[in-house]
C-alpha cells in the first residue's frame, strides 16, 4: 500500500514538473498582474494591527504568486487574474490559491492523460 501511494505521488509530481515545463514554454507573455496592496487593504485604515496584517499577509502572497506565476497554465493565469481583481481586498491572496489550484489542476489532468 504505502508503495503504491509513493508511486502514486512521485508520478503526480513528474506530471506537474512536465506540465510546468510544457506551458512555460508554450505560454505566452501574460504580465502579473500588479494590484496595490495598500489600497487591497485599506479597509483596515485607522486600525494598526489589523493594517499591519493585512500588509505582511498580501505582501507574503504577492511573494508566492510572483514564484507561481511562470508555472501556472496560461488560461489559469486568465482566469485567477480575473478572479483576484474582482476581489475588493486581499488580491494577491486569491490569486495565489487559484494558481495554486489552476497547477494541481493541470498536473493531474497531465497526469490522467499518461496513465490512459
Amino acid at each position: 500500500m504505502r508503495i503504491r501511494t509513493f508511486f502514486t505521488i512521485a508520478m503526480l509530481f513528474a506530471a506537474g514538473v512536465l506540465a510546468a515545463g510544457a506551458a512555460s514554454a508554450d505560454a505566452q507573455p501574460l504580465a502579473m498582474p500588479d494590484f496595490s496592496i495598500e489600497k487591497s487593504c485599506s479597509l483596515f485604515n485607522g486600525h494598526p494591527r489589523p493594517l499591519a496584517l493585512c500588509l505582511s499577509q498580501e505582501s507574503y502572497y504577492r511573494e508566492q504568486v510572483t514564484g507561481l506565476w511562470a508555472r501556472a497554465p496560461v488560461p489559469g493565469r486568465e482566469t485567477c487574474a480575473g478572479l483576484a481583481a474582482q476581489s475588493e481586498r486581499g488580491k494577491y491572496e486569491v490569486l495565489s490559491r487559484c494558481l495554486r489550484a489552476a497547477i494541481s489542476e493541470a498536473a493531474v489532468k497531465d497526469a490522467v492523460g499518461t496513465v490512459r
